[in-house]
């Protein structure tokens, strides 16, 4: 008895998992691209997180959406892609950096912001280009207005000797 009992729950088991539909894969739609720069400042300190605000960057959101004949209702995610802090002089080096954390928030609400991206530990020697590893959160509600705003924040590992101009590169995806 105990047996067809355990038989009869198997079975189930078995109708109920495989009535689960698998939820559609979002499709690629568009690249958003960004750029930004600033300076890195000879001096900076190892005991204490320096941040990097980039504000009101343009985020184009209408002008993508336009350009590939979508509505804000067709986009259902953005996600961070791609993003890479490069030396605007060849001669740049990051190997001052020892840990780096990106989030992206609303100038309007600073408080309400989302980790887009980090690197921790940053390689020994990463040279003039510093590739962040992009997290997965859906970013839609910071690029469907007309500006958004990012956060880097950089714990050194020595103290910086000279003036770094950066440019920061950010890819993200747009998928309905």
């Amino acid at each position: 008895m105990k047996q067809i009992r355990n038989y009869g729950i198997a079975l189930a088991l078995l109708f109920t998992l495989g009535n689960c539909k698998k939820e559609t894969e979002a499709t690629f739609v568009f690249d958003m691209v960004y750029q930004a720069s600033f300076t890195i400042q000879p001096g900076l300190g190892i005991d204490v997180v320096h941040h990097f605000y980039l504000k009101n960057i343009s985020s184009r959101y209408m002008t993508y959406l336009s350009q590939y004949n979508k509505t804000d209702a067709n986009i259902l995610k953005i996600v961070p892609a791609q993003l890479v802090l490069n030396g605007t002089f060849g001669d740049a080096n990051f190997d001052f950096i020892d840990q780096a954390t990106l989030r992206i928030y609303d100038e309007a609400n600073p408080n309400d912001f989302v980790e887009i991206a980090y690197r921790n530990p940053v390689p020994i020697d990463p040279g003039n280009s510093l590739a962040l590893i992009p997290n997965a959160p859906n970013i839609k509600k910071y690029l469907t207005g007309s500006r958004f705003s990012i956060d880097l924040a950089l714990r050194m590992r020595n103290i910086t000797s000279a003036e770094t101009m950066t440019r920061i590169d950010l890819l993200f995806k747009a998928y309905e």
